[in-house]
């Protein structure tokens, strides 16, 4: 129960927000909105302001904002007829405005809720030495004998004094065994690993790595230190989003590492019974997530309307509405065939977590330097 409930609160507020977006920026430029939905499918509760009928639906895993004169979802031919207060009355700029408005939303949502963490919570950083403070049971590191706690000294024979000179060295002897002095306790001990062959974080290349983690240290921080700390890890977010699309395309990821909603859902419950600061962590990553795949150059998604105003703002007129109507079919096609796989993978890994213990929420918490 706690994981489909705290799955309705993360996937509620974070479609709230996007959808609030489109929606404050249409009113801003003088866009009539014609409905504002939390969800799809039949509606739960409705009710009329104004123009706009605001509703709640039964299928919470989207929503939408429906502006007069703008081809979307709906596929509605007679939706334009040039009317002032229309989507495709309104220049490059505002129409730019109203669909990145979602996506800018969602980017805000994760810097507000990362700074309030940081501010609460204090800033983690790596402790600048080769302590170790993690270890991934199924990696190099954990199978050679290395444990929490560990310091290493030399690898190699090469002295190393700080996590990323030992780190370096780690990434220069992929599948190829070393040797690492290391203090425990009191004890010295010799080491020997083969360091596995991974992509390296900028996707181009490929490094050794063990499967450690470094020391944090918490610090408390100020206002502007706070928002600094929730901007920075929000970018960190971003970057390591971009980092998984272009593994995507160089072939070092597959579409069956993707996760969807029942992925989330159980990572929604796990950062919930981990208390209320894991669980704004979460939502905040998430949040960050929905809005790059809505930068997605797909049609239906706020990145393929993207590609419609660029288009039609070279060409200085708007592209027949029949080609829209077209495109808009296939584009939600293939987002329909993408959301069957990753909703497979959603099922397969599902099955497979049940029959592994380690938590999720690790995969989530993959920041500084790991070798």
């Amino acid at each position: 129960m706690l994981t489909l409930f705290s799955f309705i609160i993360v996937i509620g507020i974070i479609i709230t927000v996007h959808e609030a977006g489109h929606f404050l920026a249409a009113r801003a430029v003088g866009i009539r909105v014609e409905t504002f939905s939390i969800g799809f499918g039949p509606a739960i509760y409705r009710w009329q302001r104004g123009e706009t009928e605001y509703r709640v639906a039964w299928i919470p895993l989207g929503g939408y904002v429906k502006m007069a004169g703008m081809i979307d979802e709906s596929l509605d031919e007679q939706s334009v007829t040039g009317a002032p207060d229309e989507f495709m009355s309104k220049n490059f700029l505002q129409k730019s405005l109203v669909i990145l408005a979602g996506v800018i939303m969602n980017f805000v949502l994760a810097i507000v809720l990362f700074t309030t963490h940081a501010w609460f919570q204090g800033v983690q950083e790596p402790v600048d030495r080769p302590l170790i403070g993690g270890v991934d049971a199924n990696q190099p590191a954990y199978a050679a004998g290395l444990r929490e706690g560990d310091l290493i000294l030399s690898i190699e024979g090469r002295n190393v004094d700080s996590w990323v000179a030992m780190a370096e060295e780690i990434r220069q002897h992929p599948e190829e065994q070393i040797q690492l002095y290391v203090l425990r306790d009191t004890d010295s001990l010799l080491v020997l690993v083969t360091p596995a062959l991974v992509p390296a974080p900028s996707g181009k290349e490929q490094v050794g790595a063990i499967g450690i983690i470094p020391t944090y240290e918490t610090h408390r921080v100020g206002l502007i230190s706070g928002l600094r700390a929730g901007t920075l890890q929000t970018y960190g977010v971003m970057s390591a989003v971009t980092g998984t699309l272009r593994a995507l395309m160089t072939g070092n990821a597959g579409l069956r590492d993707l996760g969807g909603p029942l992925f989330i859902a159980q990572l929604s419950g796990e950062s919930a019974r981990n208390g209320v600061w894991s669980f704004l962590a979460f939502l905040a990553f998430i949040s960050v997530n929905i809005g790059f795949l809505n930068l997605l150059p797909i049609p239906a998604l706020d990145g393929g309307h993207m590609v419609y105003i660029f288009v039609e703002g070279l060409m200085r007129r708007p592209l027949p509405v029949k080609l829209k109507l077209w495109i808009q079919q296939v584009g939600m096609i293939l987002l329909l065939v993408l959301m069957l796989i990753i909703l497979k993978n959603d099922v397969v890994r599902v099955f497979q977590r049940h029959q592994n213990t380690s938590p999720a929420t690790e995969q989530l918490q993959e920041t500084g330097e790991q070798p």
